[in-house]
C-alpha cells in the first residue's frame, strides 16, 4: 500500500524477527520519507501490527475488522471500499479514480489521497454521503492553514492527516505501523507485551508490558479517545508545530504534554470553524470538547463505557442501540435519574416518537461533518442544546430540530408549561426574545 506494515513471525510462542517493509520516516528537514527495506527506525520496534496480536486476541480482532476504526484507509479496489460516484457528469472533476492511491473515510464523506514521491495528499475534491455530490475540498479554516502554501501539493497527510488515520505515527512522529486506528493506537506498542508472552507464557505476568485503558485512572484513560477525538493545538514549544495530531503520545500518557485543547470561544460572543459562541462543538472529532463540559465527564463516565472499540455492530460502535444504551444507567428509579416516574413524564411526548428517544434530546445532530446538522453533541445535558442556546448563541436546539414548522419562541414556551426545574431558565429565553424584538421596534 506504498507505507507497509511491519511484520512479526511467531512460531508457536518463539518470537522471531521484525521486518521493515517501507516504514515512512522524517529526514533533517523535516519531509516524511520513506525508509529502504530492512533499515532501522527509531520507534519502530516497539510496535508488531495488528495481525500480530489477531494471534492472541482474535476476537476482539474480528470484532475491530467490523468498526470503521478498521475502515479509515483503504484501496480503491477494495470490496465495498469506493462510495463516491465517479461517472456523474455534472460536475467536472479534476482527477479521476486511476488518479487516486488510497481512499479516506467512507460513512459522511470520501476524500482522496494521491501518491506523490514519498508522502500522499489530499486531492481537492471530495464526496458528501448524504447528498450524494461532489464538493470542493480545500481547508481554508483550519488553525494550521497558515503554515502551509496554497497548494493542496504542499500540504502532506503526514503531517495533517495521517497520525489520526493510522497506527504508530503519533507514538513515533516519523512511522506508519499499518494504516488505520489498530490495536496498538489505543494499547500502545506491543512488542514488550509479545516478548513478554513468548517468554513467560501466556497470561503471567505479560499484561504488565501492553496497556489496557480500563484500567488507567479516569483522565487517562479518557485521554486514549482524545488523542485524536479532541480538537487542539501543539502545545507551547512543540517541536511539531505544523502537526495536528499529538506527536509523542503513547497510551497511558497524560495528553496534556503532548495537546493543548482548541481554543474555545467562551464568553467572548463570537463563533469559530470549531465551536458557536458558547463554546459546543460544531464539527465532528470534537466529541471530547463537548464531552468534559458535560455532567457525565464530571461524574467519572469514560468514553468506552459508551463505545466499544472491538465492535462495529450498531452505528457509532455504541454497546447497545439508541436509548437501551442510555437506559442501562439511566432507567426508571436510577440514582443517575431521570428522577420523573415514567418515561413520558419525563420527556413529554409519547412513548414510540422522536422525543423519547434519548439522544434527540441529549445529544442531537447539531454540528457538521460533511453537511450540517450530521454531527451529535457530546454534551449530553439538555441545557446545552436547548432553544434558550439558540437565542443566545444561534446554533440549532433539539427542539426545533424536529418541530421544524415551529418557532424557537414556541419551543421555549413549551418548555415552560412542562414547569419543573427547567421553568426559570427558560422564562430567561423568552425574556431575551421580548428585549430583542422590543430593541428591533426602537421601543
Amino acid at each position: 500500500m506504498g507505507k507497509a506494515v511491519g511484520k512479526i513471525i511467531l512460531s508457536g510462542l518463539t518470537l522471531s524477527v521484525l521486518i521493515c517493509t517501507g516504514c515512512r520516516a522524517v529526514n533533517s528537514h523535516g519531509e516524511v520519507m520513506t525508509t529502504p527495506r530492512g533499515a532501522a527506525v527509531a520507534g519502530e520496534r516497539d510496535y508488531v501490527g495488528s495481525k500480530v496480536c489477531a494471534g492472541c486476541h482474535p476476537e476482539n480482532y474480528e470484532g475491530w475488522k467490523t468498526t470503521l476504526h478498521s475502515k479509515m484507509i483503504q484501496e480503491p479496489g477494495q470490496p465495498g471500499a469506493l462510495v463516491a460516484d465517479f461517472s456523474k457528469k455534472d460536475i467536472s472533476l479534476p482527477f479521476g479514480l486511476k488518479d487516486v492511491d488510497l481512499l479516506l473515510a467512507s460513512r459522511f464523506k470520501q476524500r482522496f489521497m494521491k501518491k506523490i514521491g514519498d508522502d500522499y495528499y489530499v486531492l481537492p475534491m471530495q464526496w458528501n454521503v448524504a447528498t450524494k455530490e461532489w464538493v470542493r475540498y480545500f481547508p481554508r479554516d483550519e488553525w494550521w492553514v497558515g503554515q502551509y502554501p496554497e497548494d493542496w501539493q504542499k500540504r502532506p497527510t503526514s503531517r495533517l492527516c495521517d497520525g489520526c488515520h493510522s497506527t504508530g505515527l503519533i507514538g513515533t512522529g516519523t512511522t506508519i505501523t499499518e494504516w488505520n486506528v489498530a490495536c496498538e493506537a489505543c494499547h500502545g506498542p506491543g512488542e514488550r507485551h509479545v516478548k513478554a508472552e513468548a517468554s513467560l507464557g501466556p497470561g503471567k505476568g505479560a499484561g504488565a508490558k501492553i496497556v489496557n485503558p480500563t484500567k488507567l485512572p479516569f483522565e487517562r484513560a479518557n485521554d486514549v479517545c482524545f488523542q485524536c477525538h479532541l480538537a487542539g493545538r501543539p502545545p507551547e514549544g512543540s517541536n511539531f508545530a505544523d502537526r495536528d495530531y499529538p506527536v509523542g503520545y503513547l497510551p497511558g500518557d497524560d495528553l496534556s504534554r503532548y495537546r493543548s485543547p482548541a481554543p474555545s470561544p467562551g464568553r467572548e460572543g463570537h463563533e469559530s470553524h470549531e465551536f458557536f459562541k458558547d463554546g459546543v462543538s460544531r464539527k465532528n472529532r470534537n466529541q471530547g470538547n463537548d464531552f468534559i463540559q458535560s455532567r457525565m465527564y464530571s461524574r467519572g463516565i469514560r468514553c468506552f463505557d459508551c463505545h466499544n472499540p472491538h465492535s462495529g455492530k450498531y452505528t457509532a460502535m455504541v454497546y447497545k442501540p439508541g436509548s437501551s444504551l442510555c437506559l442501562t444507567c439511566h432507567g426508571e428509579g436510577s440514582l443517575a435519574g431521570p428522577f420523573e416516574r415514567g418515561l413520558t413524564e419525563h420527556t413529554h411526548h409519547k412513548p414510540d416518537s422522536p422525543g423519547s428517544q434519548c439522544i434527540e434530546c441529549h445529544m442531537p445532530r447539531i454540528g457538521k461533518n460533511a453537511v450540517k446538522l450530521e454531527s451529535r453533541c457530546h454534551c449530553f445535558d439538555f441545557e446545552f442544546v436547548s432553544p434558550e442556546q439558540t437565542v443566545l448563541y444561534n446554533h440549532s436546539n433539539a427542539c426545533n430540530l424536529c418541530h421544524k414548522d415551529k418557532t424557537t419562541e414556541w419551543a421555549l414556551r413549551a418548555l415552560v408549561d412542562w414547569d419543573g426545574r427547567g421553568k426559570w431558565r427558560w422564562q430567561r429565553g423568552l425574556q431575551e426574545l421580548k428585549e430583542r424584538t422590543l430593541e428591533e421596534k426602537g421601543d
